[in-house]
């Protein structure tokens, strides 16, 4: 089903500029989109047709099938929740609570439902410590998410976000994308703006490039991205991963398509056996010349004097657990893959880390081995906190677990509901030892 459509829309400003000319879009229900392009392309002003705040001045734009002038606006502002790029233009009230308590009171809700509502998103974008302070005292960080949550507790069907990652720091934006990928596992559309090429061919389902008001290209991130001349004519730049990617085709020791995750990257690189140089650490003290032996320890290459299995030759001193260079390396580096249990935590609706045995996960964990621990999820990341647990990772958490088994580390991941799934699905997809484990 198609949440957002548009056909042949055009808006033109008081002053003349053309904003948007014969614009064809759509976004499927339950899809993440990302609309690229440089400032000034027309995303800012094709986003605010999407609620109504601007009306079509020619084409169609079109909210679940239903053509947007002939829909009440409460109902479109209702399933379509519009986050601003600067959460100062959003938040206004004197109170965190009051600010995201006014979207639900123009719903007419009553007061209980409002206060239920409030105090859900609070619990869930854990800020319930800033509930009563005043939005203009927090942080660029804090401000996006109070924006966010006031959206969401309107409870919409399709979240639009202009540049939600924009100013924030590297925490900042983990917990954000967080945020956007439960809300979408839990069947939300999400619709963002941004410059970030890295972001978008990680993130997105499909992607839109504008430019001059025009849709220059949409598609999936594979063909978008794989297509160098198309990149460089929009006037983007190629995600790190790709750019990476094609250096190392060039010298011979990559093939295949393009990737746009480092475990695609990876793939590319198999039984290509043209590097007989490995970097390690040293097992021992070590000096120019010595044969080693290498293999694989706690996801670590390590070298020490001997000749069985692989082997090689130092190529500098080295002291134990300093890194050290091995040529002329002779064998196979084959080691075997660690194990992902993905433990079921309760989800925000069903209590989240309040409603969490956590005497049962401490002895799960306990009895079971574990080198990394992820957290994905708001219900996770909280019962991490809660516990006192060392999170290794947070944010591209399946990746990031895939590539630490595949390192030979044992990986325990938390997450809730349908993000359990997904974890699961996704580990087997790639054939990796995999099992789940209901708290």
């Amino acid at each position: 089903m198609t949440a957002i459509q548009t056909i042949g829309l055009e808006y033109v400003y008081a002053d003349g500029t053309q904003a948007l000319s014969g614009v064809n879009f759509e976004a499927r229900a339950g899809e993440k989109v990302a609309v690229l392009g440089p400032n000034g392309s027309g995303k800012t002003t094709l986003f605010y047709h999407f609620n109504g705040l601007i009306m079509p001045a020619k084409g169609e734009v079109r909210i679940f099938g239903e053509n947007i002038n002939k829909t009440d606006i409460d109902e479109v502002r209702r399933r379509v929740g519009l986050v601003f790029q600067e959460s100062d233009n959003q938040l206004f009230a004197p109170s965190v609570f009051e600010d995201i308590a006014f979207g639900p009171r123009n719903l007419r809700l009553s007061h209980d439902e409002v206060k239920k509502r409030v105090s859900y998103v609070l619990h869930r974008f854990d800020i319930e410590a800033i509930g009563k302070k005043n939005p203009a005292n927090l942080s660029a960080g804090q401000k996006k998410r109070v924006a966010i949550a006031g959206v969401v507790a309107m409870e919409p069907d399709v979240l639009v976000l202009d540049e939600p990652t924009s100013g924030m720091d590297a925490g900042g934006i983990n917990d954000t994308l967080g945020i956007l990928e439960e809300l979408n596992n839990e069947g939300k559309t999400i619709i963002i703006s941004t410059h970030d090429s890295d972001l978008a061919a990680s993130w997105a389902d499909r992607i839109y490039i504008l430019n001059k008001g025009k849709v220059f290209r949409s598609g999936i991130p594979k063909h978008i991205f794989s297509d160098e001349k198309l990149i460089s004519e929009a006037g983007l730049r190629q995600p790190v991963i790709v750019q990476t990617y094609r250096e190392f085709r060039a010298r011979g020791i990559s093939k295949g398509e393009v990737p746009l995750s480092v475990l695609d990257f990876m793939e590319s690189m198999e039984n290509i056996k043209v590097m007989n140089i490995r970097c390690a650490i040293a097992g021992c003290d070590l000096k120019t010349g010595d044969k080693v032996s290498l293999e694989i320890r706690d996801g670590m290459l390590v070298a020490d004097k001997g000749s069985d299995g692989v082997t090689g030759i130092a190529m500098f001193n080295g002291n134990k657990g300093e890194d050290i260079a091995v040529k002329d390396v002779v064998g196979n580096l084959q080691h075997h893959e660690g194990k992902i249990t993905v433990i079921r935590v309760p989800a925000v609706i069903e209590g989240g880390s309040r409603a969490a045995d956590m005497e049962k996960i401490y002895g799960f964990l306990d009895k079971n081995k574990k080198q990394k621990i992820g957290a994905m999820g708001t219900s996770a990341k909280a019962l991490m906190n809660k516990m006192e647990l060392k999170c290794d990772f947070e944010f591209d958490v399946i990746q990031s677990a895939m590539l630490a088994a595949l390192r030979g580390l044992d990986v325990m991941v938390f997450a809730s509901g349908g993000m359990a799934d997904r974890v699961v699905e996704k580990v087997k997809e790639r054939k990796l030892n995999c099992r789940g484990f209901n708290i």
